[in-house]
């Protein structure tokens, strides 16, 4: 499609839905437009979230614009694009969250109380979990993620791996003393998960999780995205664990974060 043909669209949809003159929504619109609809592309391009992304996406569905893209992106034979956003938007709706805050917050509590002998847990409000300690109060923000990997298909998809995507704003990366990043392990995985409760997680304190934010790469939405992979060998289960971040090209090891363990420093 030249230039000229995405600016007629683009305007087209504007005139259809005048949300998309929101900053984020546009960006995420006009992407829509550039890529084809490719979800990764999309994602990668805007840094919004998933939510963002599906929900811009319906905008069009209910209003049949994305129907063109569909026509054209059959015609260039790219089978990567707004067809596939279809197909995880219609099983957006149909796979609920998959796990509750409440487990979540249970699993922390357990390896914080499991590492550090005599903690005590004072208040839980939102997602922030303020705990008492050798004569110290701190807070840990806990960020909870279902496992994508059962999105993946054909050779992209580990049985043995877990994939979570936590995310969030710097503001709420920078708040708390301490992170844990968690994954409800999806039912049909074959990796091994510590507890029958099917989580996975890492814990780190404010310091480390500097360090591991200056290696990443920023986006334009101001949006920090976590895609961290667990990985398991066939034979070996839990003694063979590997930890990265692949939102970054080269992939961040995490091994050390997770070897750490839970232990307040």
């Amino acid at each position: 499609m030249i230039s000229f043909q995405r600016y007629q669209r683009w305007q087209k949809w504007l005139k259809e839905i005048p949300a998309l003159n929101d900053s984020m929504n546009g960006i995420i619109a006009r992407s829509f437009i550039l890529t084809k609809g490719n979800l990764e592309e999309v994602e990668f391009v805007t840094g919004a979230s998933k939510q963002d992304i599906f929900r811009v996406y319906e905008w069009l569905s209910e209003k049949k614009l994305i129907d063109g893209l569909i026509s054209i992106e059959k015609e260039d034979g790219d089978k990567g694009g707004i067809e596939h956003m279809a197909v995880v938007a219609k099983g957006k709706k149909k796979k609920e969250r998959t796990f509750t805050r409440e487990e979540m917050v249970d699993y922390a509590k357990k390896k914080l109380l499991e590492a550090n002998r005599g903690i005590s847990f004072v208040s839980l409000k939102h997602n922030v979990l303020t705990c008492e300690y050798e004569g110290r109060t701190f807070k840990v923000y806990i960020s909870s993620s279902r496992d994508y990997e059962s999105f993946r298909k054909g050779l992209d998809y580990e049985p043995y791996r877990v994939s979570a995507w936590n995310k969030g704003s710097q503001e709420m990366f920078s708040s708390c003393d301490y992170y844990a990043l968690l994954v409800k392990v999806d039912k049909n995985t074959k990796y091994i998960t510590e507890f029958e409760d099917n989580i996975e997680g890492m814990f780190v304190n404010q310091e480390q999780f500097n360090k591991w934010l200056s290696q990443k790469v920023a986006v334009p939405s101001g949006m920090i995205n976590f895609y961290v992979h667990y990985s398991q060998s066939k034979d070996e289960g839990r003694n063979s664990i590997t930890v990265i971040d692949d939102r970054e090209e080269p992939a961040l090891s995490l091994n050390h974060l997770y070897q750490k363990g839970w232990s307040i420093i």
